[in-house]
């Protein structure tokens, strides 16, 4: 039962993750936060039994929301005891790694990552540049998560860390754009997110 169990929530997971915008992201997320990873545990869940990894994050910067200094992120999946769950698409983490997180309260009770691995991003160094960088490293099912061989990417896909920050608060300050985001309502949208106020156009004529 539990295996049928673990091998249909996989699917799900696997099946219904759909790229999201970093305006997106930023529109889902109860809290975004800047911070480094400084425990990551497992736990089963007290109701269904399914196997959560738990990471912890020391909050340096607060870019949405009022997380406070610690923050903990929820992941589906992982290993406790004889239990073990993998799961296609989530977020993965490791001790020491530094990076953005977008955070998503669910109605369960659990804190995750918004979009799956799509709701963390790395801060890595530029080696050529010298300056900090912002990465989204997805990891195979199968393979094991270190933030310390996280690949540069291409040229054209690095962004700064104060680019990356500045198009977030740009996003936080603007407002939600009232179009429906993949995976949550558009109640909870409006709750979290402020929507954009529209102004009527001026059809005067001179």
């Amino acid at each position: 039962m539990i295996l049928s169990f673990l091998f249909t929530l996989q699917q799900a997971y696997a099946t219904t993750m759909v790229p999201l915008s970093l305006n997106q992201l930023v529109d889902a997320s109860d809290e975004v936060v800047k911070g480094q990873v400084t425990e990551v545990w497992t736990e089963p869940d007290p109701k269904t039994g399914m196997v959560w990894t738990f990471a912890q994050i020391e909050v340096s910067k607060t870019l949405k929301g009022d997380p406070g200094p610690v923050v903990i992120i929820e992941q589906p999946g992982g290993k406790w005891g004889s239990k073990e769950a993998r799961i296609e698409g989530v977020a993965r983490f490791s001790v020491g790694e530094q990076g953005y997180f977008f955070v998503e309260h669910l109605a369960s009770g659990h804190n995750v990552s918004v979009g799956m691995s799509q709701g963390k991003y790395n801060i890595i160094m530029d080696p050529y540049q010298r300056q900090e960088i912002a990465v989204r490293f997805p990891v195979h099912i199968q393979r094991t998560f270190d933030h310390r061989f996280i690949p540069l990417p291409v040229k054209k896909l690095r962004t700064t860390t104060a680019e990356f920050e500045l198009s977030i608060t740009n996003r936080v300050e603007h407002g939600w754009d009232g179009k429906a985001i993949p995976g949550t309502s558009m109640q909870r949208l409006q709750r979290i997110s402020p929507k954009i106020e529209t102004r009527p156009l001026n059809k005067e004529t001179k």
